[in-house]
């Protein structure tokens, strides 16, 4: 009995120090967090996790289906430490991630990175959010979560 005890201990003790498990409390945490700021409408959110790799881009994408003349608001919520290090991109075909997008957290004619921003959808149709890590970071691991809200229509 005594050993089936110490069994059930010792195998709670590493599931619960596992760091997949922090990574997804992380996340859940600030898709509250993020959700519950400002006065808009919560459509959609983006969960990332994010890990530094010089062979593979880090981050995700994924396919939003935008409504013309809707105002919406992206929000990009990250942990401690990693304000300026992860960017939330809204592009689609025809203007690339890279080169042209509709909007980002992040400016680099300024270099100004911001938790937000808005987007007054001017043609329905497909888009495209990514959360990805700035190039220059390396050898870091994360989460990032990006929150799509309605804030109101033209």
């Amino acid at each position: 009995m005594k050993k089936l005890i110490i069994t059930i201990i010792v195998a709670f003790a590493i599931v619960s120090l596992l760091p997949e498990k922090s990574q997804a409390q992380c996340r859940q945490q600030m898709v509250y967090a993020c959700a519950t700021k400002g006065q808009s409408i919560y459509l959609r959110d983006f969960n990332t996790k994010l890990k530094s790799s010089k062979s593979d881009e880090s981050g995700a994408r994924w396919t939003v289906v935008l409504n013309k003349d809707a105002h919406y608001r992206f929000n990009l919520c990250t942990p401690d430490g990693f304000e300026d290090k992860v960017i939330l991109t809204l592009y689609d075909s025809q203007r690339p991630e890279k080169t042209n997008p509709y909007g980002s957290t992040y400016d680099p004619k300024t270099g100004k990175h911001n938790e937000s921003f808005d987007f007054i959808c001017r043609k329905s149709g497909m888009y495209y959010v990514s959360i990805r890590l700035k190039e220059d970071v390396s050898d870091r691991k994360s989460c990032a979560v990006g929150i799509l809200s309605f804030v109101g229509s033209k």
